[in-house]
């Protein structure tokens, strides 16, 4: 039987984390269901848990421009205390969508159900604070930063909002192929980069955190769509969060899974999809239903161990929405899939991705 690196420290001497990507529950979510109880019930069981919270729950609040806006009442917060969330970062492109009264009735929610918020606050310091509990005498922290910053939603020394970090994008045009083929958007290459000031101040926020806790999860809203391709400047900034202090990179917004990736033997989960999906089921244009359409319905989310070795081999727990845009434990047919593409995305990443008795495992190659 292979011994994964937890399995070998002493008993109580690593904390079982789980890293769960975006929810976006509308009305209350009971896990009486024995299949969607089965992933909760594994979230539960973790000593400590992540979860990227992606809908203002509020009654109150402007919706600002932007291509859509989403919320739900205050009241499907209940019950999210059963689900095993400890931590919910806020930094994201959504959670503003009402303005900073949405954001503040959203933390309201969830810190009344036992949910630690991070990534917002009334300054960027405040936002930029991390979240640190003890567990088993190991000290976890959660930092949260979204690189998807709608016009308004940043935080600054004189106004609340979320940690946003500003990217950059620029078109660079292959002169040759448009000439031969005009029209022809391939002969476009996308250059996205994090402003330096905002990368420098990611890093700083990071190092100081670190200074706090054991074991530091950078959670990042980052990325885009629903396919497998990754932005220009995400694995630059992993390796500077990474550097900076920061032992996983806990990534999310992309509707699709993407790669999980190790940089100095540290993991990056680049997206997992989506764990509660219910948004879809809101009103919105036909061209956001268009986009929602494109949405794959499987996901995962990610078990890791912090011990004496630091993170090391990381679980795959493959998922699958139902109907009700609830998660379930895939089927074996689905989570031969989430294995293939993890494997194959994976491998130029830093990462492998192997079976051990039924189990999902990546490593560091």
């Amino acid at each position: 039987m292979e011994k994964l690196d937890h399995e070998a420290d002493e008993a109580g001497s690593t904390v079982e984390i789980v890293l769960c990507p975006d929810v976006y529950p509308i009305s209350p979510v009971h896990a009486g269901d024995e299949k969607v109880g089965a992933v909760f019930k594994l979230i539960g069981e973790a000593d400590f848990s992540v979860v990227n919270f992606e809908i203002p729950l509020t009654d109150r609040g402007v919706a600002v421009p932007k291509l859509l806006n989403i919320k739900a009442s205050p009241s499907a917060a209940e019950g999210l205390s059963s689900l095993g969330f400890s931590v919910a970062s806020l930094a994201n492109n959504h959670a503003g969508d009402y303005g900073w009264d949405g954001l503040l009735d959203t933390r309201r929610a969830l810190e009344a159900q036992s949910i630690e918020v991070v990534g917002m606050g009334e300054t960027l310091a405040e936002a930029l604070s991390p979240v640190v509990t003890s567990v088993k005498s190991k000290r976890i922290g959660v930092i949260a930063f979204s690189c998807l910053a709608p016009a308004g939603f940043g935080a600054s020394s004189t106004r609340p909002g979320i940690a946003c970090l500003q990217v950059t994008t620029g078109y660079e045009l292959d002169p040759g192929y448009q000439m031969e083929e005009p029209g022809d958007s391939g002969c476009i290459t996308i250059r996205t980069r994090v402003r330096d000031q905002d990368i420098a101040a990611a890093c700083e926020a990071v190092r100081e955190a670190k200074k706090s806790c054991d074991c530091l999860i950078a959670s990042v809203h980052w990325g885009f769509g629903s396919t497998e391709a990754l932005a220009e400047y995400q694995e630059p900034l992993a390796r500077a969060l990474i550097d900076a202090g920061a032992d996983v990179i806990h990534g999310h917004h992309p509707h699709a899974i993407q790669a999980v990736g190790f940089y100095q033997e540290k993991p990056v989960i680049f997206s997992a999809n989506v764990l509660i999906g219910q948004q879809v089921l809101l009103p919105a244009s036909d061209q956001v239903h268009e986009i929602w359409r494109a949405m794959s319905d499987e996901g995962f989310v990610t078990r890791l161990h912090f011990g004496a070795q630091g993170v090391r081999d990381i679980e795959i727990v493959p998922t699958v929405l139902n109907e009700r845009r609830l998660p379930e434990i895939a089927p074996p047919e689905v989570a031969g899939r989430i294995y293939e593409r993890l494997s194959r995305l994976s491998a130029v990443r830093g990462g492998a991705v192997r079976r051990v008795e039924g189990r999902i495992i990546v490593s560091s190659r």
